[in-house]
């Protein structure tokens, strides 16, 4: 043990081409603590689904002093089978201008490793459900 210990974590490897904005030599241990912690400044919702790899949300944005968000709550999120419990910050999520639709998105965070280049990793950012435009103006902040 010792070293590059952190290149046997079990990271599946990247597929399709690479963001080189995303790509990093760090350890996995730190992005992810970096992630998570630009997920929950930005109001974002996420369940850890492996140690690098969550499934985020992003709520679609209220309608200003309505108080019916209680009750639509309570049935859309259902039984959920994933492993851990969903970590809902404190802050409202960050909505941008237009573009932005202002509408729920959800998406995954995944660290993977880039085939051949043993140092290096990549944060693989993949829009599950939303805009597209919403999404991007998400990718592009979690991404800076």
């Amino acid at each position: 043990s010792g070293g590059a210990s952190y290149n046997k974590v079990v990271l599946r490897l990247h597929d399709g081409p690479v963001d080189p904005s995303t790509v990093s030599s760090a350890p996995p241990q730190e992005i992810i603590v970096q992630v998570l912690e630009v997920l929950r400044n930005l109001g974002i919702e996420y369940t850890k689904e492996s140690e690098f790899k969550y499934r985020c949300v992003r709520p679609k944005k209220k309608r200003a002093g309505g108080r019916e968000a209680s009750t639509s709550g309570g049935t859309a999120a259902g039984p959920s089978s994933s492993n851990g419990p969903t970590t809902k910050p404190t802050i409202e999520p960050i909505y941008g201008e237009k573009p932005d639709q202002h509408d729920e998105v959800r998406f995954s965070v995944e660290i993977t490793r880039i085939d051949r280049l043993d140092d290096l990793l990549s944060l693989d950012i993949r829009r599950l459900k939303g805009n597209l435009k919403s999404y991007k103006f998400l990718y592009d902040i979690i991404r800076e």
